[in-house]
């Protein structure tokens, strides 16, 4: 009986709750572009990510109009040049690599992204990570 009498009360509350749900609010931003804070479409779009998994990082680049790798040949070429606590790591042709065995302790990661001749494409990521 107390066990029909809780189910009907919670079947009350919860059935009270579904009638004024709030709806997500939204709204439009327009940004406007002027001076030194204008930015090339190539800028907009682009982003760097990682994740920091155990003594590796795992970096991603996605950069519109440039190819890393190659394959397509009707885009601009590019590469990617790593520097950790300011020497260089590495230089990657791929849109997506892993830097292996970084030592413990917390590191300043600097990403550019670079023409093939090492000139700048203007994008660049610094970020610090901590290896346990």
């Amino acid at each position: 009986m107390r066990g029909l009498i809780c189910l009907t009360l919670f079947l009350i509350i919860m059935s009270g709750c579904k009638q004024n749900i709030p709806k997500p609010e939204s709204f439009n931003v327009e940004a406007s572009e002027s001076g030194k804070a204008a930015q090339s479409d190539k800028t907009k779009d682009a982003s760097i990510r990682h994740i920091v998994h155990g003594k590796d990082i795992f970096i991603e680049c996605f950069v519109p109009n440039i190819s890393f790798s190659g394959a397509n040949k009707a885009i601009e070429r590019g590469k990617i040049v790593v520097y950790v606590d300011g020497q260089l790591k590495g230089e990657f042709h791929t849109a997506a690599f892993v830097m292996k065995n970084l030592s413990k302790g917390v590191h300043h990661v600097k990403i550019d992204v670079v023409k093939l001749n090492n000139k700048s494409h203007g994008l660049s990521k610094e970020f610090y990570v901590t290896i346990l």
